[in-house]
């Protein structure tokens, strides 16, 4: 049994789980990059508070990278930014409401792939990402009051 390929039972495949590593780990660059507008749009306090997060989303991002390297695959490189080339400045509001509405859609994606991947160690470090998204969603909401 522990040969069966676990696509045959309705998990992803060992490709599908790549793709969806690669593609979360695009998101968590985003994640890291909302972070870190939030520390340009707010006051010193706030940018020193939000920098725990940022970091944590650079770590997962670092994590993702190894986790796709022990797969056999490269990760993808990050984007250049371009600096300040093109990008309005947004305000703490907008930049939080961003970052929550990005934390928010990390914890769906995170919720439906853990159900499809069979994979133990890979869904502990997935439900671990999703703690922590948890509790950026709720460092945020209160950011604003």
């Amino acid at each position: 049994m522990h040969e069966v390929d676990p696509s045959y039972l309705g998990y992803w495949s060992q490709e599908e789980v790549l793709v969806f590593l690669k593609s979360l780990l695009e998101r968590e660059r985003i994640g890291t990059r909302a972070f870190a507008d939030i520390g340009k749009a707010a006051d010193l306090h706030t940018a020193d508070l939000i920098l725990e997060s940022e970091l944590a989303q650079a770590s997962i991002c670092v994590q993702l990278r190894e986790t796709i390297a022990t797969r056999g695959a490269v990760a993808p490189t990050p984007h250049k930014r371009v600096t300040n080339e093109g990008r309005a400045k947004c305000s703490l509001e907008q930049a939080v409401a961003f970052a929550s509405s990005h934390q928010a859609g990390l914890v769906q994606t995170i919720e439906e792939a853990v159900l499809k991947i069979f994979d133990s160690e890979l869904n502990a470090r997935l439900m671990s990402m999703l703690q922590l998204h948890l509790k950026q969603i709720e460092q945020l909401k209160t950011l604003l009051t």
